[in-house]
């Protein structure tokens, strides 16, 4: 069996109505403790990629989207590439990768075999284009670094482009600003955190739903009475019945239906209810931010998992129920700002989050905070923040590949019972 200190991130890629439409994959070897990135050490990491693939259940990780995965000559004129799912994965060719007639020949052969290609980090210079022009006929999808582009050029790039039959996909895109501009470009797919970067306004009212469910989570962080919550939910019959398809779903396991708000608060408790009701806000945001309903959802989800997974490793046997909470609770509420797009501080106050919760958020204080910190540096796969973190929380690497991709799979059985509401 191969061993966990290998492990690996993903990273959303999204389609115009901010919709996930795949992942990319990203791997390193920590066997050496040099974190290994796929392409820095291409002939050692072959292997390691492939071992991966096998050893990982791919449909818990990327559900029924597509997983792009970065190969370069070595993997790709090898015969293992042959054992990359081609249903599944689309074959990220690395901007270095030379097109010579045994490359193109390689490229057009598995092509007519069904895989996917896409072409990584293109910056529209001469060099890049003279390059791979050739195999443009087999892409599908073209990686536009947007941070590399000249944009009074890109026009005309654009206008060679759409003579084949690929789609255009912005990545690091970071901001609303630039996934507008680029969606106004005519790309079809983009590759960022936009979504979970919020445009803050800091005189923005909540609407009267936003400002009813976070009563309620404030309320039940008091303890009020039972009573009064189920008055606040039953003036707000949506609300209501979002909540009781939420908790009917398959992500709870309740052998008798739920027939009243009252039978469903004290069967999942306050501490589950507080955590339904921001996820609940995660998929019903403002109609201003509808473009990032499921990736902000599926964010705060994942989160919310690896905080809970990250700290059952760092606790270890002091790990009780309440510590869980916790965590699962600060995951959520890390992404307040861009569901509310308004800053962290006032929202926090009007829930009325203790000090260390609240410094957790905003300062990465604590033991919980330094494991949001790292699950921050998981998102963009910052190897140094993680490396720096790993060893400050005295988890080994084995522990934290485990703890990620439990993480993912509850994420994505999530998802799935969100499909089937």
């Amino acid at each position: 069996m191969m061993s966990r200190s290998l492990y690996f991130a993903r990273q959303p890629i999204l389609d115009v109505n901010g919709h996930t439409y795949a992942y990319e994959l990203l791997f390193r070897n920590s066997l050496t403790g040099t974190y290994a990135c796929v392409d820095d050490d291409r002939s050692a990491t072959a292997q390691v990629l492939v071992n991966t693939l096998n050893y990982v259940d791919l449909k818990s990780i990327i559900g029924d989207c597509y997983a792009f995965v970065n190969i370069d000559e070595s993997i790709l004129l090898d015969d293992m590439v042959l054992s990359i799912p081609k249903e599944q994965f689309v074959l990220e060719l690395l901007e270095t990768v030379i097109i010579n007639e045994e490359v193109l020949q390689r490229v057009a052969m598995l092509k007519e075999m069904g895989y996917r290609f896409a072409l990584d980090d293109i910056d529209c210079s001469k060099e890049y284009i003279q390059n791979f022009q050739p195999v443009f006929k087999y892409i599908d999808i073209l990686k536009l670094d947007i941070t590399l582009m000249d944009e009074e050029m890109l026009p005309r790039y654009l206008a060679l482009f759409k003579q084949f039959d690929m789609k255009l996909l912005a990545e690091k895109v970071e901001t609303q600003e630039e996934f507008d501009k680029y969606k106004a470009f005519g790309c079809d797919l983009f590759q960022g955190f936009f979504f979970a970067k919020p445009d803050i306004i800091e005189n923005k009212r909540l609407d009267p739903e936003q400002i009813l469910i976070l009563n309620l989570i404030s309320q039940l962080r008091q303890d009020a009475d039972i009573n009064k919550i189920c008055q606040n939910f039953e003036q707000n019959a949506a609300l209501t019945l979002q909540l009781l398809r939420f908790i009917n779903s398959a992500a709870f396991s309740f052998k008798t239906s739920i027939k009243s708000i009252r039978q469903a608060i004290m069967l999942i408790g306050p501490e589950q209810l507080k955590s339904w009701l921001l996820l609940i806000s995660y998929a019903n945001p403002s109609s201003d931010i509808q473009d990032k309903v499921n990736p902000l959802l599926y964010l705060a989800q994942t989160r919310s998992n690896m905080m809970q997974t990250i700290s059952k490793a760092f606790y270890k046997k002091s790990c009780n129920g309440a510590i869980l909470d916790k965590a699962a609770f600060i995951g959520l509420l890390s992404l307040v700002d861009a569901l509310f797009q308004m800053p962290i501080e006032p929202i926090l106050k009007e829930l009325n989050i203790d000090h260390e919760i609240s410094s957790s958020l905003i300062d990465y204080s604590g033991d919980l905070g330094s494991i949001l910190e790292l699950i921050c540096a998981v998102e963009i796969f910052d190897t140094k923040v993680i490396e720096k973190k790993l060893s400050l929380l005295k988890i080994s690497h084995e522990e934290f590949s485990k703890a990620i991709e439990e993480a993912y799979e509850i994420t994505e059985s999530f998802a799935s019972s969100l499909k089937n509401l």
